[in-house]
């Protein structure tokens, strides 16, 4: 049950730092408007893979060191601890019993999680397991149409573990990859068309190139234990678009397409396939020259498109240095790092939550004797 309870708090810890984090990117990238950087996407894109990277480890780094070196080792910078010493110093107005309840709310609700014993505590972890339970499905039969999808396509070109294949039932290039072999399949609508296939297969096999298909397999993975929190589906959406406009960069910073001929090709591809997919719609582990499905809400296809195509019409290749990069990064890991502290469950028994409990401990005795003393007059 103890490693079940740390399990439960270390993926709270994960989820907050999420949050905490997409606040930082997003204010980053604000910033980063005003500057050269804004429009360097590749750029923008390692240091997104780099935030997220740093989200995810470091509380499990912190769970880890915490168990290894034991509780009297961790460090008491929690934002819980920040705020217990505010209220002690007299700079929060609040009840000392209202504060304890603040205080014990993460660690009732791991406990509860952990031992559900209440109807509405059992009733949402069931949603959350069938919920996860469905979207695990899916995966499964995501993998099974990729795979028949590769099956019934007809190889054209083979370079080492590469294999470029045309297939009669898809309408957009993409690229994927298996344990041994990377593919990118070309629809058999566009062999007459030889430009948009330079264009399409110089674009997946960037993608190959840099691992976004790794990356996208990896997102899928964590969708069933992330779905519910907003962070995941923000910082999805960010790795989609930065992805997408870092690999058009790349390619046309080579200048061996020409930008007229790279935006017609993806406009011809996106052709009539803005439209709204079925809810249930399968998401194979991809990454397709454009993104055409849309979500419930919103046109957000249309929005990255035209952002694409303002981005190829600049045609520059905004390279930073990399010590400008490192700079950059490591402010962003300092900022993560310490809000990876402040999100830590607070302690049991730090010298403020003794002194807390001791004023607790005052002020039931005085209502005690103030409801002795009343009774006492009262005869």
């Amino acid at each position: 049950m103890e490693n079940l309870e740390i399990f439960i708090a270390t993926y709270i810890d994960i989820n907050l730092l999420l949050l905490g984090v997409a606040l930082i990117w997003f204010v980053a990238r604000k910033l980063f408007s005003n500057t050269d950087i804004g429009k360097a996407f590749t750029s923008q894109f390692l240091l997104l893979k780099f935030l997220i990277i740093c989200a995810f480890l470091l509380p499990l780094a912190l769970t880890l060191g915490t168990n290894l070196a034991g509780p009297s080792q961790s460090l008491p910078i929690t934002l819980s601890d920040l705020v217990l010493s505010q209220y002690l110093q007299g700079n929060l107005e609040m009840s000392p019993s209202y504060l304890e309840s603040i205080l014990a709310l993460r660690q009732n609700l791991t406990s509860k999680i952990a031992t559900p014993d209440h109807p509405l505590i059992q009733a949402l972890v069931i949603g959350v397991l069938l919920t996860t339970c469905a979207i695990l499905i899916r995966s499964v039969l995501t993998v099974f149409k990729l795979r028949r999808i590769l099956g019934s396509a007809h190889q054209w070109r083979s370079f080492g573990r590469l294999k470029i294949l045309v297939c009669d039932t898809i309408h957009i290039p993409f690229s994927t990859r298996t344990l041994t072999r990377k593919y990118v399949v070309i629809p058999s609508s566009m062999i007459d068309r030889p430009r948009d296939i330079k264009v399409a297969l110089a674009h997946e096999i960037q993608h190959l190139r840099d691992s976004d298909v790794d990356w996208e397999i990896g997102i899928t993975v964590l969708t069933p234990l992330f779905f519910w929190n907003p962070a995941f589906h923000y910082f999805r959406r960010q790795l989609e678009e930065l992805r997408e406009l870092s690999c058009d960069q790349k390619v046309l910073a080579r200048g061996l397409l020409q930008v007229e001929e790279y935006c017609n090709c993806l406009l011809r591809v996106c052709a009539d396939r803005f439209h709204r997919p079925k809810l249930f719609q399968l998401r194979g582990p991809e990454v397709a020259l454009v993104e055409v499905r849309k979500g419930l809400i919103g046109n957000r296809p249309a929005r990255l498109l035209a952002n694409r195509l303002l981005s190829a019409a600049d045609a520059g290749s905004f390279v930073h240095s990399p010590k400008k990069l490192v700079i950059i990064a490591a402010a962003l890991f300092t900022l993560t790092s310490v809000l990876s502290f402040a999100v830590q469950k607070p302690h049991d028994w730090s010298q403020d939550r003794l002194m807390l409990s001791t004023i607790i401990n005052l002020e039931r005795l005085e209502n005690r004797n103030r409801i002795g003393l009343g009774t006492y007059r009262s005869y």
